[in-house]
């Protein structure tokens, strides 16, 4: 198997067997990505789509600030903000209507109403919550938080230092517990 970068400059010459050899070599990964941070199979699979259809939009200007794989990670993050962002609008006015289908369903058929009312009602906070952090310390917190990266990954992704990192992230936790403390205790 080729390297990446001698894949992505195949790519960039229109080679679409380069295309497909990156999409096999990376679709499990970017799909498990979105699905940890989506909790969805189906949202995962879409995103995963949409992450390959920018990635081959995006590849003839692409120019590494890190490798191939921590920018694909970084679109997947991206996009997966965008879901939440759009998902929060979405179940605040969905929740808001008593009549809604959606006000009966249930996130796991094995666990009682009541444990999926608190999960949704904590995802729901959370979610808002990260609406409240500046960008880069949002961007930061789901990076490290939901991406599964390490700081140091997020401070080549964001193209700063660790410390850097270190401290938005610290910051985006402080406000986070402060946000959420009445919920969680």
């Amino acid at each position: 198997m080729m390297d990446d970068e001698t894949l992505v400059n195949r790519i960039k010459e229109g080679d679409m067997s380069a295309f497909e050899e990156i999409m096999n070599k990376y679709s499990r990964q970017i799909y498990l990505l979105a699905l940890k941070m989506t909790g969805s199979h189906e949202d995962a699979e879409d995103i995963s789509q949409e992450v390959f259809a920018r990635v081959f939009k995006a590849v003839p200007t692409w120019k590494p600030k890190a490798s191939f794989y921590t920018w694909l990670r970084t679109v997947t993050m991206n996009l997966c903000i965008d879901y939440h962002r759009s998902k929060v609008r979405h179940q605040t006015q969905s929740l808001d209507d008593k009549d809604s289908p959606i006000a009966n369903i249930t996130t796991d058929p094995s666990q009682s109403p009541l444990y999926n009312a608190q999960a949704d009602e904590l995802r729901r906070r959370v979610l808002k919550a990260t609406e409240e952090l500046s960008p880069q310390q949002r961007k930061v917190f789901m990076l490290c938080h939901y991406g599964g990266l390490s700081r140091e990954e997020a401070a080549q992704i964001m193209n700063c230092a660790v410390g850097t990192i270190k401290a938005h992230l610290s910051r985006a936790t402080a406000k986070m517990r402060d946000l959420l403390k009445d919920f969680i205790e």
